[in-house]
C-alpha cells in the first residue's frame, strides 16, 4: 500500500531512470547551436517546470523502451485534448500540495500550526487523488498507453482502499473542529503570594469569552443564558509575551497533547499519507506538466498548418532517421509567436531526412541564406525531441536513438587569444572526435570557414573521412563545392559503412546555367539529394548586397560619377 501511486509518466521502471542518469548530456554549446532553449520554453505551461523539462531534453535518453513508453503517453495527450485540459486543471492543486508539503521542513513552527498543516496537507492530497480519479473515470476507455493505464489503475486501488475512504470522511470533521476552536478554559494554581504558579487546560471551547459587565454575585454564581458566549468576571487583559514565555510554553504543550489525543483515531493514517503517499503524488506534477506542454506544442504547430507526428522507435543498431516533411521548430515557433493568425504551411519549407544504408553523412551545399543552417539545426532538434519522448516535426518518422549529439556551428566570434579562430574550431572538433561513436549524430555548420579555401578543403576532407570511418550520422553544411564533388572518390577510398551523400539547399534553376549564374538564384529553402550546383554563388551573394558589376555601374551613374 505504501507504493500505491509509485507510477511515473516518464520512466516505466526505476532501473531505467537510474541508468539514464549516467547517459550523455548535450553540451551548453550544442544547446545554443540548436536553439534548444526556445523549445524548452514552448513546452512549459508554467515556467516553474523549466528546469525538469530542460533536463529531459539535455540529458539524452537512448533507452528504446523508455522512448516508446513516453511517446505512447504523448499520443494519448495529443489525441485526447479534453483529457489533457483536465490534467492541466489539476496542476495548480498539485503545486499547492507540493508547496504545502515542503513547508513541513521549516523549523520553529508552533505545535498547533503543525497539526493544522497536517490536516490541510491531507485535505489537498485527497482532492488531488479525487481529481485524478475523475479523469480516469472519464477517459479510461479511450487511452491506449501503458503509462496512463498504470496511473489510472493505481488511483483506482488507492481510492477503493478502506483507509483512504475513512481519511476522506474524517478530514473535514477534524478540520472543522480545529477551525471552530475559539477559547480555552484554564485552571491556574496560585502560590502563597497569590501569584500564578501552575496552570492546566481544562477544556477547548467553540464559543469565545465575552467581556460583559454583570454583578459580582451573578458572575460568581455563573448566572447567564446558555446561548450567550462565555463571560468573564473581569475585563480582558492583554498578554505580555515578554513576561509569560514559560507559561506560554506550558500552555502550548498542553494544547498539543490534547489535540494529539483528539486526532489519535487517524494518527497512523496521517503519518503514512504525509510521509509516503504525498511525495508520490506531488512527483507527478512536473511529469503531467511535461505531457500537457508537449500536447499543447503539437496543437500550436498544427494550428498554423504545420504537421507533427509520433515517430516510430527503431532499434539503435539500425542507425537510421527517416522523416518526411521535417521543418525547423525554432523558426516555426518564432514566426507563430510574431504572427499567430497567419498560416505557415506555405511559409515554412519542409524537407525530408533519410539517414540509412544509402547515405548517413550529408554534405550539404547551397547559397548563403538558402536553408543550410535551418536544415542542419532541424535535424538535431528532431533527434533530441524524439529521444525526450516528444512528437517530431513532420508527417511521418522512423528514428533510431543516438548516444550523443555533437554540434559545431561557425559563428563570428572573438578569436581565442592563444589559438586564433581556426585553433578554437580545431579544438572543438578534436573534442567531438574524442567522444563520438558510430551511434552518434554530428552536426557541422560552415566549420573551418575561418581559413583559406585550399586549407579548408584539405581539413574538411580529413574530417569527413574520419566520420566515415567512425560510422556516425552527420550533416556537414558547407560552402566547399569541391568537397561535395569529391564524394564518390571518398566513398570508394575510405572504409566505413556510413556513405557520403550530396544534399543541395535552396536553389531553383530557371533556364540555362549561364542565365542562372548571371542573375540572382531563386531560393526555395528546400533541401534534397542531388549533385552540387556548380554555379558561382559569389555572384548571387554580390547581387544580394548590391556589388555586382551592373549594380556598381548603376551606383556610379546615380552619383553622376560617370555618364548615364
Amino acid at each position: 500500500m505504501d507504493t500505491e501511486l509509485a507510477v511515473s509518466l516518464l520512466w516505466p521502471t526505476a532501473s531505467a531512470k537510474e541508468q539514464a542518469a549516467h547517459g550523455m548530456r548535450l553540451t551548453e554549446q550544442c544547446v545554443n547551436d540548436l536553439g534548444l532553449e526556445r523549445v524548452v520554453h514552448e513546452l512549459c505551461v508554467n515556467q516553474k517546470y523549466y528546469d525538469p523539462i530542460r533536463k529531459l531534453l539535455v540529458q539524452l535518453c537512448s533507452n528504446e523502451e523508455v522512448i516508446r513508453y513516453r511517446l505512447d503517453i504523448a499520443e494519448d495527450f495529443v489525441t485526447l485534448p479534453d483529457m489533457s485540459d483536465e490534467f492541466a486543471l489539476l496542476l495548480p492543486l498539485l503545486h499547492k500540495l507540493d508547496v504545502q508539503y515542503r513547508t513541513k521542513t521549516i523549523t520553529g513552527a508552533e505545535p498547533l500550526r503543525k497539526i493544522a498543516w497536517q490536516l490541510e496537507s491531507l485535505e489537498l492530497y485527497v482532492q488531488c487523488v479525487a481529481g485524478m480519479k475523475t479523469v480516469s473515470e472519464r477517459f479510461r476507455s479511450e487511452i491506449k498507453s501503458d503509462g496512463l493505464s498504470r496511473l489510472f489503475a493505481a488511483v483506482d486501488r488507492l481510492t477503493a482502499d478502506e483507509s483512504f475512504q475513512s481519511l476522506s470522511q474524517a478530514i473535514p470533521e477534524y478540520r472543522q473542529k480545529l477551525q471552530s476552536m475559539s477559547s480555552v478554559t484554564l485552571g491556574i494554581n496560585l502560590d502563597h503570594e497569590l501569584k500564578p504558579a501552575e496552570a492546566i487546560i481544562l477544556s477547548l471551547e467553540s464559543k469565545p469569552f465575552k467581556n460583559k459587565k454583570r454583578s459580582l454575585l451573578s458572575s460568581l454564581l455563573g448566572l447567564k443564558s446558555v446561548d450567550e458566549p462565555y463571560e468573564g468576571i473581569s475585563p480582558f487583559q492583554p498578554v505580555n509575551r515578554a513576561t509569560s514565555q514559560a507559561l506560554d510554553s506550558f500552555l502550548i504543550k498542553s494544547l498539543e497533547d490534547i489535540l494529539s489525543d483528539a486526532l489519535l483515531p487517524i494518527g497512523q493514517a496521517m503519518k503514512r499519507y504525509i510521509d509516503i503517499n504525498i511525495p508520490l503524488v506531488t512527483n507527478l506534477e512536473a511529469e503531467i506538466g511535461f505531457c500537457v506542454g508537449s500536447a499543447r506544442f503539437v496543437a500550436l504547430m498544427e494550428s498554423v498548418g504545420l504537421r507533427m507526428c509520433k515517430p516510430e522507435t527503431v532499434p539503435e543498431k539500425e542507425r537510421i532517421c527517416r522523416i518526411d516533411n521535417m521543418f525547423d521548430v525554432v523558426l516555426a515557433t518564432g514566426l507563430t509567436r510574431r504572427h499567430p493568425d497567419i498560416p505557415l504551411n506555405n511559409t515554412v519549407v519542409a524537407s525530408d531526412v533519410r539517414f540509412d544504408d544509402e547515405g548517413r553523412i550529408f554534405i550539404l551545399t547551397g547559397p548563403n541564406q538558402g536553408g543550410k543552417t535551418t536544415y542542419t539545426r532541424a535535424v538535431g532538434l528532431s533527434q533530441v525531441m524524439f529521444q525526450a519522448g516528444l512528437y517530431v516535426p513532420g508527417t511521418r518518422a522512423a528514428i533510431s536513438p543516438v548516444d550523443g549529439v555533437f554540434a559545431h556551428f561557425s559563428e563570428e566570434e572573438k578569436p581565442n587569444i592563444l589559438n586564433g579562430r581556426l585553433g578554437e574550431e580545431s579544438r572543438r572538433l578534436a573534442e567531438i572526435f574524442a567522444n563520438a561513436t558510430r551511434d552518434s549524430l554530428i552536426l557541422l555548420n560552415e566549420t573551418l570557414s575561418s581559413t583559406s579555401s585550399r586549407d579548408s578543403l584539405h581539413l574538411a576532407k580529413d574530417i569527413v573521412k574520419g566520420m566515415k570511418v567512425l560510422g556516425c550520422r552527420a550533416v556537414y553544411a558547407t560552402h566547399l563545392l569541391e568537397l561535395a564533388l569529391d564524394i564518390e572518390r571518398i566513398n570508394g577510398e575510405v572504409s566505413g559503412d556510413s556513405r557520403l551523400i550530396s544534399m543541395v539547399a535552396g536553389v531553383e534553376m530557371d533556364g540555362s546555367e549561364e542565365v542562372a549564374a548571371a542573375s540572382a538564384a531563386k531560393r526555395t529553402y528546400k533541401v534534397k539529394p542531388g549533385p552540387p550546383n556548380e554555379i558561382s554563388y559569389a555572384k548571387d551573394i554580390a547581387r544580394l548586397h548590391g556589388i555586382s558589376f551592373d549594380q556598381i555601374i548603376d551606383t556610379f551613374k546615380q552619383r553622376n560619377v560617370i555618364r548615364r
